[in-house]
């Protein structure tokens, strides 16, 4: 009986089960393939066009393969073209190819006219935005213009359907557009600066129109609508005047800067500019660059008549770009103190450093406006406690990148695993402080004590205030238990401060210093060709 009933499962198994493997479904996504227009001129550098790939209807946490193509259609008789690596790919094993961010490798090759990407990558979610290579494209000695060629894409994902795109690369004149170069305006906290940019035609072709490109903060540029600008961060400007060779072009209306009253003394912001061909804005794909002001027309004088003409490239783009620092006079420093604390706490047990960075005045730090007011904090925990969590992308390890990565014992742990950075990433006024939270584990009865320390900048922004604070955690019973020092700071109406458990942080964010021009200018004066104005 138990024999036929095992023969009858058998039978219907062999029912149930389908005679062959199900087909998985075919993939519907589509990826569509971009590469940006290139316009050379005879002599210029290179340029670089990115090759990139989206998709909106990818499914997520599914490996796929991602192909495209790229036929340059015969540029290569009139350009030098090259592959380089994109933003996000890298080699797996076995020679496999898979996106990951911050790679420096590429999946293409370029075999004579043709370029060819494959890879494999898992989209976190429907959309995919990727760029496996760049073109960097050089113009021949023999180039002249006119010389033209369509490129021609075709892009797949999975075993979707094939999605095609053009492209172009060609030559057109060469022109050179010369910017002011550096300079520096002054204004006291309050009061505004005026400064008019030029621009000059440093060839011997006359140039057909002009974008101004200036990027400056909202909160620093006096408001102004008009109607050949858009204004999103700063504002982007077109002019249909004809730039002839050799001559200066000059704004018809100042651009006016102007800092809010509780700015800081000694507070720096720099605002860039440049001077490009229209050919050469419009193959740049800005995006959205806002709405389109309402008022008279921004020009550029002398005026003159626009024409048409053919595209126009700049062979020199390093002196398309200016530069104006916006320096906030005075010297009224604010006092800025480190806090730090002391906390009691047994073996094992899991705490909260909570840590912070305190104005006492005058002035309001903004570092979204000014770069020199993005201080930098360093804060060393003490060496017996282990960081379990952080205040988030405000504060990074030196040692790791993320608390997971650290040794889990104390003695494994090094003492560089336990200094910090935080950011101070948002205003800071007169009586505010920022919080950084740290949660830790006590790891030992005794440890070297922290401490957290304001690191003090070469422009002088940091007036006085106590700059290096103690941080310990303390064990009860420990012969080796540290005593903390009081928290100080401006003695009226502060000395409540001692019983908060706080420790200074926030890192400045690396701004690039630009090399700034001697100015000889009165405090409350504005730099040459500007004039300051309440």
């Amino acid at each position: 009986m138990r024999l036929i009933s095992r023969a009858l499962a058998v039978a219907l198994l062999l029912v149930l089960l389908p005679l062959q493997p199900a087909a998985a479904a075919p993939t519907t996504a589509t990826l569509e393939p971009h590469v940006q227009p290139i316009t050379l001129a005879p002599g210029s550098n290179t340029r670089y066009a990115v090759v990139d790939v989206r998709s909106t209807n990818a499914e997520p946490g599914i490996l796929v393969r991602l192909e495209v193509t790229v036929d340059l259609g015969g540029a290569t008789e009139f350009a030098d073209v090259s592959v380089e690596p994109g933003f996000g790919t890298t080699s797996a094993g076995g020679g496999e190819v898979v996106m990951e961010p911050g790679d420096t490798s590429t999946p293409c090759r370029r075999t004579d006219d043709t370029v060819t990407c494959s890879w494999t990558s898992t989209p976190s979610s429907e959309t995919v935005f990727q760029s496996p290579a760049m073109l960097a494209v050089r113009p021949r000695t023999t180039a002249k213009p006119g010389d033209r060629a369509v490129l021609t894409m075709a892009a797949r994902i999975g075993d979707g359907p094939v999605t095609g795109g053009t492209s172009v690369i060609r030559v057109g004149e060469g022109v050179d557009l010369v910017s002011d170069g550096e300079q520096t305006v002054k204004a006291t906290p309050g009061r505004s600066v005026r400064t008019t940019p030029t621009v000059r035609n440093g060839g011997a072709t006359a140039i057909a129109g002009v974008v101004l490109a200036l990027s400056a903060h909202p909160r620093l540029l006096r408001q102004s609508s008009y109607r050949n600008c858009r204004y999103y961060f700063g504002m982007v400007c077109t002019f249909d005047t004809t730039l002839e060779p050799g001559r200066r072009y000059a704004l018809s209306a100042p651009v006016t800067l102007h800092s809010p009253a509780d700015t800081v003394p000694g507070s720096v912001a720099s605002v860039e500019l440049a001077w490009i061909t229209p050919t050469e804005w419009a193959e740049t794909d800005p995006g959205d660059s806002g709405p389109l002001g309402t008022g008279a027309p921004l020009t550029l004088r002398p005026l003159a008549t626009a024409q048409d003409a053919s595209p126009q490239v700049d062979v020199s783009l390093e002196d398309n770009f200016a530069s104006i620092e916006f320096a906030v006079t005075g010297t009224r420093k604010p006092s800025l103190s480190a806090i730090g604390s002391r906390l009691s706490a047994a073996i094992n047990d899991r705490r909260t450093l909570t840590a912070g960075l305190m104005n006492f005045g005058p002035g309001t730090m903004r570092p979204d406006l000014f770069r020199n007011n993005s201080l930098s904090v360093a804060v060393r925990l003490p060496t017996n406690v282990g960081v379990e969590e952080y205040a988030g992308s405000d504060c990074y390890s030196v040692g790791f990148d993320l608390p997971s990565a650290a040794p889990p014992t104390t003695a494994a742990r090094s003492e560089q695993a336990n200094e910090w950075y935080c950011n101070l990433n948002r205003d800071l006024g007169p009586g505010q402080r920022m919080n950084f939270s740290f949660l830790v584990t006590v790891e030992d009865d005794c440890g070297t004590p922290g401490q957290v320390e304001i690191l003090p900048g070469d422009d002088g922004i940091i007036g006085r205030g106590r700059k290096v604070v103690p941080l310990s955690v303390n064990v009860a019973g420990a012969a080796c238990a540290a005593v903390a020092l009081p928290i100080t700071g401006p003695a009226v109406g502060w000395t409540a401060l001692a019983a908060l458990v706080l420790i200074a942080a926030g890192i400045g964010l690396v701004v690039r210093r630009t090399r700034r021009p001697v100015c000889a200018h009165a405090e409350g004066a504005s730099g040459a060709g500007s004039r300051q104005e309440g």
